[in-house]
């Protein structure tokens, strides 16, 4: 079961999601030719621009910014973009696909929004809002939001969202939300969010929630959820709940709790096969094969050392001795 489901982890991380020829290559020493002619309205680098000014202040209207340093105000184009490295833009960026090192505001791209080194503040992006460092503010990608660094804020991909670091805030993609460091916050992916560090927060996913780390708060997977670390808090699926260390907290879950140890409140329809229980087990079949402390219910438990009461129409303790191993209805053992 964990094996199946932790595939899809793996195909959304050997998948490259991220548009690596957007980026200058640090190590590319090759120039761009650009004109830097304009026609300008004001004085000192101020007023109203037209053309490829390289630093400005207040209105600019270019067709391709290329080689741009610092724009302060409204920067309007019309084309894509040439490289510009170290470039700022603050303020309010508009056109086919603003792009720049760091911009800093509002930026709306009728085809994408693009950021070398940083992205704050309101970004939309037709296609896709795309940083190659850290995205911090109000996101949208038409069909992905994507960060090679951290992705802070409220983020929505039509098909992804999508962080080669941490991610932070709420996020909704449409498809999957993830992230390859932790994932913290309000997260929704229509099939899946999956995190390659720790979890933590309100998980939805359509078939799954995968974690690499440790899974905290509420999480709900439409076919299973899966942590390779411990899951802690509020766990429903409607196939399987799967911890390779442990689950502590309330489980629901349609067909099966896969885990060594169960600690809290556990509803199993099919059956809970774990190494040792603490707390309460209500499934058809309750297997523990090592200490059960607490209380289990179902049409058939078992225990290699009961600690507790077992209800049911077979009961086996295998630390009770004689007739009491097995019995009908109920079983009783205490230390």
């Amino acid at each position: 079961m964990k094996k199946i489901l932790l595939i899809i982890l793996i195909l959304f991380f050997s998948t490259s999601i991220f548009p690596q020829n957007i980026f200058s290559d640090k190590r590319d020493t090759t120039t761009t030719e650009c004109s830097q002619k304009s026609f300008n309205i004001g004085s000192h680098n101020s007023g109203i621009s037209f053309g490829n000014s390289p630093v400005w202040n207040g209105l600019r209207f270019n067709f391709s910014d290329c080689n741009i340093e610092e724009i302060n105000g409204i920067n309007i184009t019309f084309w894509t973009p040439e490289r510009n490295p170290s470039s700022v833009i603050r303020g309010i960026a508009l056109g086919l696909a603003p792009f720049a090192g760091t911009i800093k505001g509002i930026s709306l791209g009728i085809v994408a929004t693009i950021a070398e080194e940083k992205l704050s503040g309101i970004n939309f992006g037709g296609l896709a809002t795309v940083c190659n460092g850290n995205i911090m503010g109000i996101n949208f990608g038409g069909l992905a939001t994507v960060a090679k660094g951290d992705l802070t804020g409220i983020n929505i991909g039509g098909l992804a969202v999508v962080s080669e670091g941490d991610q932070f805030g709420i996020s909704f993609g449409g498809l999957a939300t993830v992230a390859k460091g932790e994932l913290k916050g309000i997260n929704f992916g229509g099939l899946a969010v999956v995190a390659e560090n720790d979890m933590t927060g309100i998980n939805v996913g359509g078939l799954a929630v995968v974690t690499k780390g440790v899974m905290k708060g509420i999480n709900f997977g439409g076919l299973a959820v899966v942590s390779e670390g411990e899951m802690t808090g509020i766990n429903s699926a409607l196939l399987a709940l799967v911890s390779s260390v442990g689950v502590k907290g309330l489980s629901l879950v349609g067909y099966k709790i896969e885990t060594p140890i169960v600690q809290g409140f556990n509803v199993s329809l099919g059956w809970c096969d774990v190494e040792d229980l603490t707390g309460v087990s209500i499934a058809c079949y309750n297997k523990i094969k090592g200490v059960q402390n607490g209380v289990t219910i179902g049409l058939f438990n078992s225990a290699t050392e009961l600690n507790g009461v077992q209800i049911g129409l077979i009961n086996i303790a295998k630390n009770n001795s004689g007739i009491f191993k097995v019995l009908p209805f109920i079983n009783i053992h205490f230390d």
